[in-house]
C-alpha cells in the first residue's frame, strides 16, 4: 500500500476514535506542542492524542505553511481553541505552561530538537528512528538522563498482544530453540519526481542540519518523500523495518548486536539514493538475524507474509505479522492466532486497532508525565536507543561493504576505520553536532 492511500483510511479511522470533549476538565489536560504536522504528525499523533481526551493542544511547528494550517484546522474543527503557530521549533517551545512536545519531524532533525525539548524541561514523545547517527543517539541519552523526563518512542506494534503471545510460545518451548530469525518487508511504495520547492515551504531550515538536497516527492503530491534520500533518512529499513527488529530484540530479550553485515542497492528508482532492496545479516550472541526488503513489488512466496518475522525453531516456524501470528509445524499443520492479512494498512478493522495502540501510547506518555515517571512506559528511550543503534549499524555495513564487528561498550567499530567515521556525520554550518567526547 502506498503511504497517501494509508493516510485516508487512517484519517478516517483516526476521526471515529475521537472522545467526547468533556473525557478530561480541560484544566486539567496536559499542554502538547506537536512539531512536524507532516501527515503522520497530523493524521496520526494529532489525531491520537486528541482522541485520548488527555491532551490541550496548545502549539504547532512546522516549516510547511500549509501542512501547518491543516493541522490547526484539525483541531479548530474538533471543537477546540486554535494552537498558536510556529515555523520555528525554539519558539514554541517557550510557550507559557507548556508540558510536552511530539517530535514528528524527518530524522535528521531529531537530535537537535530532542535535546533542546529535554533542555527545557519538557516530556517527549518521540517518532522513531530517535537519531540518524550513532554519536548524536549518544548525546540524546545522556540528555535525557540528565532531564530525567518522560519519553516514550513511537513503536506501536508493542502496544499489541502479538508479540507477547509470541514470546510466550516461544518460551513454552513448543517451537523448540530458535535457530535464525528473518523480517521482511516487500512493498511497493510508488514514484518520485523532482520537483521545484513549493513557496509554502522553507526548505533551507527543512534540510537544516544535513546537506541540502533536491527536492523530490510524489508526481501528484507536493510533500518532500525525505525518506527516500540518505542525508534525510536512512531507508526503508530506518523507517519502517525499524519496528519489527524493535519486535525481535523484544520477543528474544536481545541487546546490541556482535556483528553486521549487508548488500543491496538500487535497481528501479532514480531519484534516490537509499537502496530499494537489501539483506542485512546481524549477529546477536550466535543467533543470526536476517533483514531483507524490496521497494518495488510484493514479492513474498506467501501472499499474506509480505511484511512481518519468521523465527525459525527446530520444531516450528513462527510467522509473525501486525494483528496476528501462524505456527507451521514439523509435522506440516499450521495454527493460525489472530489475523495475518496481506495488506493491514488497508484494511479498517486493521486500522481501527492500529489507532487505538496509538492512542493507548498517549494515555501511557500522558500517566508518565503525571507520575513523574518511565516505569509505566512500553516503549521507554534507552531500549530505542539500542533499536535505533541496531538499524544504523546495518546501514553502516551496506555503505562500507564489509562485516563490522561491534565494541558495545562505547559503540564503536572494532575493525573498520571507514565505518567509524560514519558513527558521526558532519553537520551543515551553523549547526553543530551535539555529541561531544
Amino acid at each position: 500500500m502506498e503511504r497517501r492511500d494509508f493516510i485516508k483510511t487512517s484519517a478516517v479511522v483516526a476521526g471515529s476514535l475521537i472522545l467526547p470533549l468533556s473525557v478530561f476538565a480541560e484544566e486539567n489536560k496536559i499542554k502538547l506542542a506537536i512539531l512536524g504536522t507532516g501527515w503522520w504528525g497530523t493524521d496520526i499523533l494529532l489525531n491520537s492524542a486528541l482522541a485520548s481526551g488527555l491532551y490541550e493542544i496548545v502549539a504547532l511547528c512546522d516549516v510547511n505553511k500549509v501542512a501547518l494550517d491543516r493541522a490547526a484546522k484539525v483541531v479548530v474543527d474538533a471543537g477546540l481553541k486554535k494552537p498558536q503557530l510556529f515555523s520555528a521549533y525554539q519558539e514554541m517551545y517557550k510557550v507559557r505552561g507548556l508540558q510536552a512536545v511530539a517530535i514528528a519531524t524527518p530524522t535528521h532533525w531529531h537530535a537537535l530538537q530532542f535535546i533542546d525539548a529535554c533542555r527545557a524541561g519538557l516530556h517527549v514523545f518521540l517518532e522513531k528512528p530517535i537519531s540518524y547517527d550513532i554519536r548524536e543517539g549518544q548525546a540524546m541519552l545522556a540528555a535525557q538522563q540528565k532531564a530525567s523526563n518522560v519519553v516514550v518512542v513511537d513503536f506501536p506494534r508493542t502496544m499489541l498482544d502479538t508479540n507477547d503471545k509470541v514470546k510466550a510460545f516461544i518460551k513454552s518451548g513448543e517451537a523448540g530453540k530458535i535457530l535464525q530469525v528473518q523480517a521482511n518487508i516487500h512493498n511497493y511504495e510508488g514514484d518520485l519526481i523532482e520537483k521545484a520547492i513549493p513557496k509554502s515551504i522553507d526548505f533551507e531550515t527543512f534540510c537544516g542540519p544535513a546537506p541540502k538536497q533536491k527536492f523530490i516527492c510524489p508526481k501528484d503530491a507536493d510533500n518532500p518523500i525525505w525518506r527516500y534520500q540518505h542525508d534525510f533518512s536512512r531507508g526503508v529499513m530506518a523507517d519502517w523495518g525499524i519496528h519489527y527488529i524493535h519486535n525481535i530484540r523484544k520477543v528474544l530479550d536481545l541487546d546490541l548486536p556482535d556483528s553486521v553485515s549487508a548488500i543491496g542497492g538500487i535497481t528501479k528508482k532514480t531519484l534516490q539514493d537509499n537502496p530499494d532492496h537489501l539483506e542485512v545479516r546481524y549477529d546477536f550472541g550466535g543467533l543470526p538475524v536476517y533483514w531483507s526488503h524490496k521497494a518495488w513489488g510484493y514479492i513474498s512466496p506467501i501472499p499474506t507474509h509480505n511484511i512481518g518475522v519468521y523465527y525459525y525453531g527446530e520444531k516450528a516456524t513462527i510467522f509473525a505479522g501486525d494483528y496476528g501470528w501462524e505456527v507451521y509445524t514439523a509435522k506440516g499443520e499450521k495454527i493460525v492466532n489472530g489475523d495475518v492479512v496481506f495488506d493491514p494498512m488497508g484494511n479498517p478493522k486493521q486500522m481501527e486497532i492500529a489507532m487505538q495502540a496509538m492512542v493507548d501510547m498517549f494515555k501511557q506518555f500522558a500517566e508518565g508525565i503525571r507520575t513523574k515517571s518511565n516505569k509505566g512506559i512500553t516503549n521507554q528511550f534507552e531500549d530505542a536507543f539500542k533499536t535505533t543503534s541496531t538499524i544504523i549499524y546495518g546501514d553502516m555495513a551496506y555503505l562500507a561493504k564489509t562485516n563490522l564487528q561491534i565494541d558495545k561498550a562505547n559503540m564503536n567499530i572494532k575493525n573498520n576505520k571507514e565505518a567509524q567515521a560514519m558513527l558521526k556525520r558532519e553537520y551543515r554550518k551553523p549547526y553543530q553536532h551535539p555529541y561531544s567526547s
